[in-house]
């Protein structure tokens, strides 16, 4: 690109000399060639400058030619990639770089719907690494040790661990939930009553008057089936489950009969 550009003004400047010549030479008297060549001359100083221009930015846009003792520096740099990964002078940007230049394909196996995933990555050169990757979900039944956890709350429990003191039992031990850095004492008691192991219903229901034990507000049977509150009230509106409305002051809300669910609920229409 810069050799073009050079060429292209060299012959405008040739042309830009040869222009004066022509002119000065032709016949004062023939006055139409005369204006013809004053144009031309004009239009060669107007091609000559914009190639000029046009030099000027290529040139700018050229890389700086690497001295011998820069090109010894970036040759040993290239021969112990780690020492320039961990420089202090790399930044984030040129890290990215790196990785661009030295990643060759990267492979992602996810086990099944859990959160655990095994990355391959392959490098320039042939060298293959793994790594194993922990994927955000959203469900705790998705969990790989979903049952271990069940289990180890269970016992907790047993041993009458209020719902905070098993939250910072787990996260002590490293568990970890979904969409959340840390377990609380709220998520604590969703998953005990979703299992059934709850002992009391939850404040915001507790004042419901019920026919039965088994009928549930529709917070208390979305979080038993796992589904949004949502879906269980579309199911409860086009007839799918069987409900009624119950008041806590003046406040209605519906109750719902888990034995009267309709057998076209089904878990996929839950998810």
């Amino acid at each position: 690109m810069h050799g073009q550009c050079r060429q292209r003004l060299e012959r405008a400047a040739y042309e830009t000399a040869l222009a004066p010549r022509r002119y000065e030479s032709v016949d004062p008297d023939n006055r139409l060639v005369a204006r013809t060549l004053e144009h031309d001359w004009e239009a060669a100083l107007a091609t000559e400058q914009k190639h000029a221009e046009a030099h000027c930015e290529a040139v700018s846009r050229e890389p700086e030619r690497l001295s011998e003792v820069e090109k010894a520096t970036v040759q040993r740099l290239a021969e112990d990639v780690p020492a320039l990964w961990h420089a202090p002078s790399t930044t984030a940007r040129d890290r990215q770089a790196i990785a661009r230049l030295m990643l060759e394909r990267v492979v992602i196996l996810v086990h099944g719907s859990t959160e655990r995933a095994d990355l391959t990555c392959h490098w320039a050169g042939g060298v293959v690494t793994c790594h194993t990757l922990i994927r955000p979900v959203r469900r705790f039944e998705q969990l790989e040790r979903f049952d271990r956890l069940i289990a180890w709350i269970t016992e907790l429990q047993s041993e009458d661990a209020t719902a905070q003191a098993i939250a910072d039992h787990l996260n002590a031990e490293g568990w970890r939930p979904p969409k959340k850095p840390t377990f609380d004492a709220p998520m604590i008691r969703r998953l005990l009553q979703r299992r059934g192991l709850g002992t009391k219903r939850p404040i915001w229901s507790g004042n419901v008057t019920r026919a039965s034990e088994d009928e549930m507000t529709i917070q208390e049977f979305s979080a038993h089936l796992g589904a949004h509150q949502q879906t269980v009230y579309g199911w409860l509106r086009r007839g799918k489950i069987a409900g009624r409305l119950a008041k806590v002051g003046t406040q209605p809300i519906w109750l719902i009969i888990p034995t009267k669910v309709s057998t076209g609920t089904s878990n996929r229409e839950s998810s």
